[in-house]
């Protein structure tokens, strides 16, 4: 009987090693695809604070900040503000019928899922900061004039955006600067 249990012993060490490697690569799995929601989530949630500060401050004319950190789910992330002239896209995203609209766009090879969001403002609302029309925007203590709209996307930092007003001009103009 004592013979039968160490024969048995080193199968049921297989079994024992088999199950535990299964349950390793089961539990990998899953953290990676928590951590990958997470992202998604954070992502999701700060592009959606930044596009509400830039609607804030051109449909409100309300000056506006917004704390904007990439979230750090791949190297090569960014976030880019896009002008479209395609109708079929801008109803997509936007939920309308206009021919053109703006865009936040989440820039990554790596990462798939995350949805354009749809910048609610008139599409001949401009971008401007200090550096580029000084008569336009003020200078603002402790803040530097920040593009948003290249190609190069937006980098992170605490933005303030505040509505440029002038009888003179029939458009939005939105100031944009980011913290020191």
């Amino acid at each position: 009987m004592f013979q039968k249990g160490q024969e048995e012993a080193p199968f049921q060490l297989l079994v024992a090693v088999i199950l535990m490697t299964f349950v390793i690569i089961v539990g990998v799995n899953a953290m990676n695809e928590a951590n990958k929601q997470k992202c998604f989530n954070d992502t999701e949630k700060l592009m959606n604070d930044f596009k509400l500060a830039v609607e804030k401050t051109a449909n409100i004319k309300a000056p506006s900040n917004v704390n904007f950190s990439l979230p750090g789910c791949t190297k090569n992330e960014k976030f880019v503000i896009k002008r479209i002239d395609e109708a079929r896209i801008c109803s997509q995203v936007c939920l309308n019928s206009s021919s053109s609209c703006t865009l936040l766009r989440y820039n990554t090879n790596e990462v798939t899922g995350i949805q354009d969001k749809c910048i609610n403002i008139g599409f001949d609302t401009q971008f401007r900061n200090f550096d580029t029309h000084p008569s336009q925007c003020p200078v603002m203590p402790d803040y530097s004039p920040a593009k948003i709209d290249s190609d190069q996307g937006v980098e992170a930092g605490v933005y303030q955006f505040l509505y440029y007003s002038n009888p003179a001009i029939s458009y939005p103009v939105v100031c944009s600067y980011i913290k020191n």
